[in-house]
């Protein structure tokens, strides 16, 4: 019998398989610690899936000098934090981070091994009052004090940190726990600029639990049993968090340092007559959306430099010998900063439809689909034949030189992210 995997929970029973109930894919992996680096790597596809939609609703707000996109864009520094956290418990115990292929998220989509009827079905869309208030603000929700640790079927992402840690401190396989994966690293040098959040290598349990702290603090912050679960009141007396006066990371009660993603997008949500204007784009838009020839190829375009950033993110985590290319300084970060908001906010400003009218929309959004083989050069081919689509199907000279000189700018970025590389090699 053809065995069925449901593609929202690929890794089976995650519980029972930590606490020893091992598959016939665990036993041939010769690991007793598989089921445990499937847990990690759920933390890292669970905070990946968060990413896209997060950014869409980056992009899609045209004025970056309001609170809604600043909170957002920090937001959005900080889900970068805990995917390396995620991935540097992942290589402690001895696996290796994936982010690309079947590891990357599709929309619209529950959060992978979530209960679908208590969490948010996630979208590709616009920011909104609603955006943030019924969906951001729900992935980022608070677990009631004493909710269960789960590692399927989980109601908070605090209750999956909880179940990974739990199986964590019970292991008791042949292999040694905290041995890293030889063929791995581990990264603590990743730039959050002024944001939140200490990289920690992770050698031992008490390391792995001061990270995963980082991680669901940042995130969801925590709701002691004197508070209400969404209380009116000021959040500082319990969910700010920072460096502390004995050099440790965590909670300071009564200083609001940083606020929690939760609470950065309820105060985003709660503040409706401010909120910022934004594009009118299709939500969870396909490629068949798009009758507009230029629209398709930005689509097309971004997903390439997309699927490039996510290829240059995973080998970040591996071995590499001394002074040898980092793909996430050299590739990944510039990506993530020049290409990818040009090429979506063109995208976001060009009609899905010729003819139409863009400021009335729908205009076109990014479809984040990974693209296996991606690489440097085929983008930066790929940017110059795009300047030639867009010289046939724009009519309006200022509209066309706008976007080609925003493409050439792309296409000049990438060719010195490709010349450093070819040095590097050399």
């Amino acid at each position: 019998m053809t065995r069925i995997v449901d593609s929202n929970k690929p890794f089976g029973m995650l519980f029972d398989r930590a606490r020893g109930q091992l598959s016939a894919e665990d036993k041939a992996a010769g690991d007793s610690r598989k089921p445990l680096q499937d847990m990690a790597q759920l933390a890292i596809m669970v905070e990946m899936t968060t990413i896209p939609p997060y950014l869409t609703a980056l992009y899609s707000i045209s004025d970056p000098n309001t609170e809604a996109y600043q909170l957002l864009r920090s937001v959005m520094m900080e889900e970068m934090f805990h995917i390396n956290q995620a991935a540097n418990l992942m290589v402690a115990i001895g696996g290796r981070p994936k982010m690309t292929g079947s590891f990357t998220p599709t929309y619209p989509c529950y959060l992978p091994h979530a209960n679908p009827d208590t969490t948010p079905f996630i979208g590709l869309c616009r920011a909104s009052v609603e955006v943030f208030n019924d969906t951001f603000t729900a992935i980022e929700t608070p677990a009631p004090p004493h909710a269960l640790p789960r590692g399927n079927n989980y109601s908070y992402i605090a209750q999956l940190y909880d179940m990974l840690l739990l199986c964590l401190e019970q292991y008791s396989g042949a292999q040694p726990l905290f041995e890293q994966n030889p063929d791995a690293a581990q990264r603590i040098d990743i730039y959050l600029g002024k944001f939140g959040g200490k990289p920690i290598l992770v050698t031992d349990l008490a390391s792995a639990q001061l990270g995963v702290q980082q991680i669901v603090q940042q995130g969801e912050g925590s709701v002691p049993e004197s508070q209400s679960m969404i209380p009116i009141e000021p959040w500082a007396t319990y969910n700010g968090y920072g460096q502390r006066t004995d050099g440790t990371y965590g909670p300071i009660i009564g200083s609001p340092y940083e606020l929690s993603h939760f609470k950065k997008f309820r105060t985003v949500s709660l503040d409706r007559d401010r909120f910022p204007p934004t594009y009118p784009i299709i939500s969870n838009p396909k490629r068949s959306d798009f009758t507009n020839p230029v629209a398709l190829e930005l689509a097309e375009v971004f997903d390439l430099a997309y699927s490039v950033m996510l290829d240059s993110m995973e080998r970040s985590f591996s071995s590499r010998a001394p002074g040898a290319n980092d793909t996430f300084f050299t590739l990944a970060l510039p990506l993530m900063h020049q290409a990818l908001p040009t090429i979506a906010r063109q995208l976001m400003t060009t009609p899905a439809h010729a003819n139409t009218n863009s400021d009335v929309g729908p205009n076109g959004a990014p479809t984040y689909l990974y693209q296996p083989g991606s690489n440097l050069a085929a983008l930066g081919k790929r940017l110059q034949s795009s300047v030639g689509v867009v010289k046939q199907n724009i009519d309006d000279p200022a509209d066309r030189e706008e976007l080609v000189d925003a493409l050439e700018s792309v296409r000049a970025n990438i060719d010195q992210l490709a010349t450093a590389q070819h040095i590097r090699h050399a």
